[in-house]
């Protein structure tokens, strides 16, 4: 009676998938500029956020939002610090989302 009760409860339970290895733990990933590390908060919450503010020709509040968001508060001051033009601010801003989002990974540099 005790094997079949056994049978029956394996065969009730539902599948279960452990997909661990799969994922990345990752450290967040770092873009350099100007000698400069900038550390990206590649958490999918902040992605998903700035993916929604996201457009070919973001408003300057939008790219403000999408750096505050992008970028962790430190990395945030230090792009600040680096006084960039605002096309080149953009394209840091826009590089970061690219890095979070693994879309944009092709000057990618060990070490």
């Amino acid at each position: 009676m005790l094997l079949i009760l056994a049978r029956e409860e394996e065969n009730n339970m539902s599948k279960i998938i452990d997909i661990t290895d799969k994922l990345n733990f990752e450290e967040n990933p770092v873009i350099r500029v100007k000698g400069v590390d900038l550390e990206v908060d590649a958490s999918a919450e902040n992605v998903l956020k700035v993916m929604g503010l996201a457009s070919d020709s973001p408003s300057i509040q939008d790219v403000e939002e999408m750096c505050k968001t992008v970028f962790t508060e430190e990395s945030s001051l230090k792009l600040r610090e680096l006084n960039l033009n605002f096309d080149d601010y953009s394209t840091v801003v826009m590089t970061a989302i690219g890095v979070a989002s693994g879309t944009d990974e092709e000057d990618e540099e060990l070490g």
